[in-house]
């Protein structure tokens, strides 16, 4: 007797891996420490002549060679000399997010270095030009070109990430005293001073330990998330990163006493970390859970520090794990699977040893796109003249009317030849899964993605395929085949599929 033929869905097996951005291999953080990543593994530096509370900044070269660090005031090169014009930034090593580094888009040698002033003082931030070319090829700030001001006050919070173009880079402050963002573009011809203005999410006011803790996009520019440590809570917003607008804000209460401090996402942006510092705790937040209550009801404890020492900030790493400072010991902590939910994410302590140096609360702000994975999948196309078995198929051709979930006519000829299939396998059953790009809204990209299964479903139910064969799902934008960082890609990402199982 032949085996009942099944048709299910098999998701496309997508291989995530971190991309090599040998610019964020060294780090320089701490109590005069650093890691070095260029071998694959986190190693120990003692070279380092940081000395800071929280906020650094570092950057290396696309080869890997480190090329300066700071904490805010002063910059050092790669000899670990200050440079000649590198002392007397505006930022402060007391500040959360003291600085970043940005290279200059398609432009040689040239760095812009943001530096943000510590609890909303009135320097807020600026920024100086580093010339590479500048001190026998140590590099140095261009005279004329430091501590530019761009906007005060704001808080200690700062993040940069790529523009959906691949070549122009956001980077975004928030003012103090304000619900407002502030997303500054840097292109090839400079940076544009008039900020694009986001109103989102609370007003950032009352005592300094609001203006602190830190504030991150995902690496691919699709989410933003902030921490705000006096009031205990943390929020997520959407990035637009073709825009630079900030909206649909999320809030969540992490509990009286957290102090949260580190934001981290995870590789693949489906969730969110942060660090509860004042109980040295660190929680996950689902990101695809789906609605808004979801989202906020996922956040769950993952790990805590050995003897509740504070947990600040929390870094991914050009391996793809999330690194972490566990306060005044000479370790760093991981979570080994980011990606993961739940204890699976493979949280510990005291993995990373410094040596004789110390943690302190911060770790080095990056361009957030450095830490963007490559996915790679086996993609199998639908043909109607090859029935395959256990193995996944996407439906060729099927379209929708934008951020809609109309079937246009064009799809009609491929679904077509599915009735045809399953008419010929009167046994079998199907599970239609729906798929999105990762732009706009992670919840309303789920409900999306299973509105369009459903609307494959109630054409092939037309065509007279029993409703009790056909079982729909969506998983909004979780489950990419490919990068998402080019229209070709994020189209391919938008599909249907199945799979044929005896």
């Amino acid at each position: 007797m032949n085996m009942k033929a099944i048709l299910v869905l098999n998701f496309l097996v997508a291989s995530f891996f971190a991309v090599s951005q040998k610019e964020a291999d060294i780090w320089y953080f701490g109590r005069n420490a650093g890691v070095d990543f260029s071998s694959g593994k986190a190693v120990a530096l003692t070279d380092g002549l940081l000395d800071t509370e929280e906020g650094c900044a570092v950057i290396s070269d696309a080869n890997g060679k480190m090329l300066f660090y700071t904490d805010g005031i002063t910059v050092w090169n790669n000899k670990h000399e200050k440079m000649p014009n590198g002392s007397g930034l505006k930022g402060d090593p007391s500040s959360t997010s003291s600085g970043v580094a940005i290279p200059k888009p398609k432009v040689k040698n040239i760095y812009y270095l943001f530096s943000v002033a510590a609890t909303a003082k009135e320097d807020g931030l600026t920024y100086s030009v580093i010339d590479m070319t500048l001190n026998n090829g140590l590099g140095d700030i261009v005279d004329t070109l430091k501590n530019i001001p761009l906007h005060t006050p704001i808080t200690e919070k700062l993040t940069a990430v790529a523009h959906r173009n691949g070549k122009d880079v956001w980077v975004i402050a928030h003012k103090w005293k304000s619900d407002e963002f502030l997303a500054y573009l840097v292109t090839d011809k400079g940076i544009i001073a008039t900020p694009v203005i986001s109103k989102a999410g609370s007003i950032h006011e009352g005592g300094s330990l609001n203006t602190q803790g830190y504030m991150k996009s995902n690496p691919d520019g699709s989410n933003i998330a902030l921490a705000l440590e006096e009031t205990h809570e943390l929020e997520i917003f959407d990035f637009d990163n073709a825009t630079g607008t900030v909206s649909n804000p999320i809030n969540i209460k992490v509990g009286a006493g957290t102090y949260p401090y580190g934001i981290e996402f995870s590789p693949d942006g489906s969730v969110l970390y942060v660090s509860a510092a004042g109980k040295g705790e660190i929680h996950q937040i689902n990101l695809q859970a789906g609605s808004n209550e979801a989202i906020q009801a996922s956040m769950t404890k993952i790990g805590q520090s050995e003897n509740k020492e504070w947990i600040g900030a929390l870094q991914i790493a050009n391996d793809g794990k999330i690194y972490f400072p566990i306060y005044q010991t000479s370790y760093l902590g991981v979570i080994h699977e980011p990606n993961k939910l739940g204890t699976e994410c493979k949280y510990e302590n005291n993995y990373v040893g410094l040596q004789e140096k110390k943690s302190s609360l911060g770790l080095p702000t990056f361009l957030q796109n450095f830490f963007t994975q490559e996915v790679k999948s086996e993609i199998t196309y639908f043909n109607p003249t090859k029935v395959i078995y256990d193995k996944a198929i996407v439906l060729n051709n099927i379209t929708f009317e934008f951020a809609k979930f109309t079937l246009k006519a064009s799809s009609y000829p491929e679904l077509d030849k599915v009735v045809t299939m399953m008419k010929n396998n009167p046994s079998a059953k199907i599970l239609l899964i729906g798929h999105t790009d990762n732009i706009g809204n992670k919840s309303a990209n789920l409900t999306l993605s299973s509105n369009r299964a459903n609307a494959v479903k109630e054409y092939l139910v037309s065509k007279g395929i029993g409703q009790d064969r056909i079982t729909c799902e969506g998983k909004g934008s979780g489950q990419p085949v490919t990068n998402n960082d080019t229209e070709e890609g994020r189209q391919t990402n938008r599909r249907v599929e199945f799979i044929l199982k005896k």
